[in-house]
């Protein structure tokens, strides 16, 4: 090959290069505004929650399941509604936490692998717990749901069905164990039956 060939397809190459990386950049500049478009608009049931339209709020993303959205997601989504609910509305606070119960319960039945699903159901019954008088049934409950996140992430990964990809366990639970000997800690202060 002639010198005048080497120096032809090296800038044919450095070119090359080149254009591929300033198109990696503007692809990626591209898909980085799609992706902050999605998390700056903000979801119907969001607005309607902000508004205080929560019965609205809820019934909105029950509708998604229509659309695809995870019945189970759905009814955790529904449940931290109600405790938004509950957490403005101070006369009412427990009532509208009980409303969260159910949703709960579904959500967990419906997902019992899935470690994120029953992860919120732990944080979700906790708040429940806070928000009523007698909370040593849902801090067990809770407990329960943090003993069986922490069940599924024995090893290095989860796979979550539905989900495209697994997940490293250990960031999960080390997330999850502070959370659940803080309710622990708040079964035994509270809960243990006195002789």
């Amino acid at each position: 090959m002639s010198l005048r060939s080497k120096i032809l397809l090296g800038t044919l190459w450095f070119t090359s290069v080149a254009l591929v990386g300033v198109g990696a950049y503007f692809g990626g500049w591209s898909a980085e505004a799609k992706f902050e478009d999605l998390n700056t608009t903000s979801a119907p049931e969001l607005k309607l929650k902000d508004q205080g339209r929560y019965e609205e709020a809820a019934q909105t993303v029950l509708d998604r399941v229509r659309e695809g959205l995870p019945e189970a997601e759905a009814d955790s989504e529904v449940a931290l509604i109600y405790l938004n609910r509950a957490k403005k509305d101070l006369p009412n606070r427990e009532q509208w936490a009980q409303q969260a119960v159910p949703y709960l319960d579904k959500a967990a039945a419906l997902a019992p692998h899935d470690p994120f699903i029953l992860e919120s159901a732990m944080d979700d019954f906790n708040t429940v717990g806070d928000y009523s008088e007698n909370g040593c049934p849902y801090y067990e409950k809770a407990v329960q749901f943090g003993q069986a996140v922490l069940a599924l992430l024995q090893g290095k990964s989860v796979t979550v069905e539905g989900h495209v990809r697994s997940y490293p366990a250990q960031p999960i639970r080390e997330g999850i164990e502070p959370t659940l000997k803080r309710i622990r800690e708040k079964v035994e202060a509270c809960c243990k039956k006195k002789p």
